[in-house]
C-alpha cells in the first residue's frame, strides 16, 4: 500500500533539508506526549537522526536522494490516528483528501509549502513483511528496528542497501538478537533479509571505484557475520520454505 506522490524536485542540500524536517517533529512529537499519544518517525529523516553523528553514514544517506529527502515518514499506533491527524493539521499542514477518504484510515499523507509528512496507521510494520516495533522508543523506531524496515524491502534499490551499510556502521548499537529472532519466524522475511545483507558488497565496490573508503570495506565482514548470526539462530515451526513459483512477500 503505497500512498502517491508526485511533486516537483530540485536540488537541495540533505542535511539542511532534514533538520527542517526534525525541527517540524519536534513541534508534532512534543504536542503528541502533550495528549498522552505516540507517534515515530522512521524512513530517511529517521535515520539521519539515529545517525547523525557519523559522517560517513551520513554521506551513505545521500546516496540516490540528489533531491534531499522526500518526506516525513510517520508510524502512528492506530488508536492515535485522530489525535496525530489533528495535531498535524493545527501545525499547518493540509491534509491530502483523496487519501483520507479512500484510505484515511490506513494511511494518510499532509502537505505544508514544500514539505510533506507520509503517515501509516499500524501497530506494527506491515510492509513487504510484518514486525513488531519497540514502541517503548522516543522519537524514532530504533536503528534495530529502521534496519529491520529495509532488510524487509523485496525490492530494494540502492539506497536502501546504502542505508543498510549506513546503519552497520554502528554494528554495536544493532540489537542483531531481535533481528535474528524475528526472521527465524518468517522464511519470506529471512530471504529478502538475507538477500539484501548480500548486496552490500557489490554496492561497495562500486561506491569505492572512485572513492576508497577502509571503513566501508569493513563491513563486508560485518554483514557476513550477521548472516551468519542469523542463519545459525533456531528457526520455529513457522520457518518453512516456499517453493520458486511461490510469492513470499505482500505487495506494498
Amino acid at each position: 500500500m503505497s500512498i502517491p506522490i508526485s511533486s516537483p524536485q530540485k536540488k537541495v542540500n540533505f542535511e539542511n533539508l532534514a533538520k527542517d524536517y526534525l525541527k517540524i517533529w519536534d513541534s508534532i512529537y512534543t504536542e503528541l506526549k502533550r495528549r498522552n499519544s505516540k507517534a515515530l518517525i522512521y524512513g530517511s529523516i529517521a535515520l539521519y537522526y539515529r545517525l547523525m553523528n557519523s559522517r560517513d553514514s551520513i554521506e551513505l544517506l545521500k546516496l540516490g536522494r540528489n533531491n534531499g529527502p522526500q518526506d516525513l515518514n510517520v508510524l502512528v499506533p492506530i488508536k492515535y490516528r485522530d489525535v496525530f491527524k489533528e495535531v498535524v493539521i493545527n501545525e499547518g499542514f493540509t491534509p491530502y483528501y483523496h487519501l483520507e477518504v479512500t484510505i484515511g484510515d490506513k494511511a494518510g499523507m499532509f502537505f505544508m509549502n514544500e514539505m510533506i509528512i507520509k503517515a501509516y496507521y499500524m501497530d506494527k510494520i506491515s510492509f513487504n513483511h510484518d514486525f513488531e516495533v519497540d514502541w517503548s522508543q522516543e522519537y524514532s523506531l530504533s536503528l534495530t528496528d529502521l534496519l529491520l524496515t529495509k532488510l524487509q524491502i523485496h525490492y530494494a534499490l540502492d539506497k536502501d542497501i546504502a542505508d543498510i551499510i549506513a546503519i552497520l556502521l554502528k554494528y554495536d548499537d544493532i540489537d542483531k538478537e531481535k533481528i535474528a529472532r524475528i526472521l527465524s519466524n518468517d522464511w519470506g522475511f529471512w530471504k529478502d533479509a538475507v538477500s539484501n545483507l548480500n548486496k552490500i558488497r557489490e554496492l561497495i565496490k562500486k561506491i569505492e571505484a572512485n572513492n576508497p573508503n577502509t571503513k566501508l570495506r569493513d563491513i563486508i565482514p560485518l554483514s557476513l557475520k550477521l548472516i551468519g548470526y542469523i542463519n545459525n539462530y533456531p528457526k520455529s515451526d513457522n520457518w518453512k520454505p516456499l517453493g520458486d513459483d511461490e510469492k513470499y512477500w505482500k505487495d506494498f
